[in-house]
């Protein structure tokens, strides 16, 4: 009886790392507000480059609250989402795979045809 449960224990153990808490980005919205945040900082380096009178931890800033803002999620939500994800790779990993693709995509299509 004792070893059952121990048996039952780790499988309980071992199945709840793959739940993802109710107060964390679920991975397609996840992807999303990190795509976002991508092309907010690309923005942001563009405007500080184009005009050296504008703070870039400003336009960040202020760029990052407009994609949270879209979003309807808070920064709060956004910081515990990336914590989260950060101490479980494993489904990170699909998240940024997507990304990757996504941009793949977005470069293809923005390529001039010869």
């Amino acid at each position: 009886m004792k070893s059952y449960f121990v048996f039952l224990l780790f499988l309980v153990a071992s199945c709840s790392g793959n739940t993802i808490p109710k107060d964390v980005l679920k991975p397609e919205k996840m992807e999303a507000v990190l795509w976002d945040t991508m092309l907010a900082d690309e923005m942001a380096e563009y405007y500080v480059i184009r005009d050296t009178s504008i703070n870039a931890f400003m336009q960040h800033t202020g760029l990052y609250k407009k994609v949270f803002k879209i979003h309807k999620i808070t920064q709060e939500d956004f910081k515990k989402s990336v914590e989260f994800y950060g101490t479980h790779p494993y489904l990170l990993k699909p998240i940024f795979d997507s990304l990757q693709k996504r941009s793949e995509r977005s470069v293809s299509n923005s390529r001039p045809v010869i």
